[in-house]
């Protein structure tokens, strides 16, 4: 089947295909950004410093691949159609994974190399799946992406969960591999190029509130990652104090992965929230006060409802990023490349974060330090919040 651009242009992915290849990726997001740490920890005897150096050379590696994706494939891949990027990022994605078997040095190469494909891969598909679409068509097809890659990498959880457990955890990694293998297969059927984003169409569904708080969210998406980057290293040890079972220890952590899915399936079928500054607030209190619950709790009970409160506070900071990203950037692959760079920059505030509050004391300091670069970092969204005249309100 040919790549030029007049073949198959005006043609919209499958819903199954386009959300099956998301689905499939995503358990290696799973394994990569936080199976990865319990790999190292329970086969190389990691400390909580090699986790959290791992997590910044795999944050570090995401921002610039992340933000270079549209500007690399319009000077270098210029006659490159986005399916074929796809493919061969899938074939470094698999040939990567195998690193693992050489042994801790390959376990950390594969890690930043999957990050590194990662960051370019996501752009592209965040494309093909908001592309040609506007309002409820658009929150419909987000809240469809958004459900399949945040239960694939719950349930990349539940599915190697038994591998951690055994006496070679790496082999989790070499999950990649299949996954790999079946993307390539159904990437056949997507089409060559994301379906055309009509400018005219678009900028009639805007309201003018969207501007600001696309503002809002890029200061707001790094937070998510933030907490995430902080918690993902030190869940292993965590656990271990608390005395959770290593068989369990993956399986708990799903707990906040599918309490981010129940919110998203919510979001995504329901229009209340759009414009709405509460809905960040509300976002970002769950998120602080989960990660205060799951670093203080001493039990499983207490635990479990940090990792829910957790989820909570992520899915709906997440899913009103990426609805604000790609409604005013016109899903370009560019604004997912922005999105996906902001993440990384998340990512790479989480682990400084921690070994700061380390520096300083324990876990209360953890958690005091996470707060601070929290609160530095929504300034720009209280500025983008407050109008020039008056106070702000919830629905403008």
């Amino acid at each position: 089947m040919s790549d030029h651009p007049n073949h198959q242009l005006l043609m919209r992915p499958s819903p199954w295909v386009l959300n099956l290849v998301v689905w499939l990726n995503s358990l290696g997001s799973g394994i990569l950004w936080t199976g990865v740490f319990f790999v190292t920890e329970k086969e190389f005897n990691f400390t909580e410093g090699e986790n959290l150096l791992l997590s910044l050379g795999t944050s570090l590696i995401y921002i610039p691949s992340a933000l270079g994706s549209g500007p690399l494939r319009r000077r270098w891949l210029a006659n490159a159609a986005p399916r074929s990027v796809l493919r061969a990022l899938v074939w470094v994605q698999g040939a990567a994974s195998l690193l693992a078997l050489a042994g801790a040095w390959g376990v950390v190469a594969s890690a930043i190399l999957v990050s590194a494909v990662a960051a370019a891969f996501w752009p592209i598909m965040e494309s093909y799946v908001a592309s040609g679409r506007h309002g409820h068509d658009m929150r419909r097809s987000l809240g469809n992406f958004n459900l399949a890659w945040m239960s694939a990498v719950g349930a990349s959880l539940f599915l190697i969960a038994p591998i951690v457990g055994s006496s070679t955890p790496r082999l989790a990694i070499l999950v990649l591999v299949p996954v790999s293998v079946l993307s390539l297969i159904l990437l056949r059927w997507l089409p060559t190029h994301p379906a055309p984003h009509a400018a005219v169409e678009h900028s009639g569904h805007l309201p003018a509130v969207y501007g600001r708080l696309l503002r809002a969210t890029r200061a707001i998406l790094p937070i998510c990652y933030l907490f995430i980057g902080a918690l993902s290293p030190l869940l292993p040890f965590i656990m271990d104090r608390s005395g959770v079972e290593v068989s369990w220890q993956v399986v708990l952590v799903a707990v906040w992965m599918w309490a981010r899915v129940g919110v998203v399936a919510g979001l995504s079928r329901l229009a209340f929230w759009h414009g709405r500054w509460s809905t960040l607030a509300i976002g970002v209190a769950l998120l602080a006060g989960g990660f205060a619950l799951i670093l203080s709790s001493q039990g499983m009970v207490v635990m479990a409802a940090g990792f829910v409160c957790f989820g909570l506070g992520q899915g709906i900071l997440y899913y009103a990023s990426i609805y604000y990203a790609m409604a005013v950037g016109g899903a370009a692959i560019d604004a997912g490349g922005v999105f996906e760079g902001l993440i990384g920059f998340g990512y790479t505030l989480g682990p400084l974060a921690v070994f700061l509050g380390r520096a300083v004391g324990g876990e209360a300091s953890v958690v005091a330090c996470v707060w601070v670069f929290t609160g530095l970092m929504l300034i720009p969204a209280i500025r983008a919040a407050w109008p020039r005249r008056g106070v702000p309100t919830l629905t403008s």
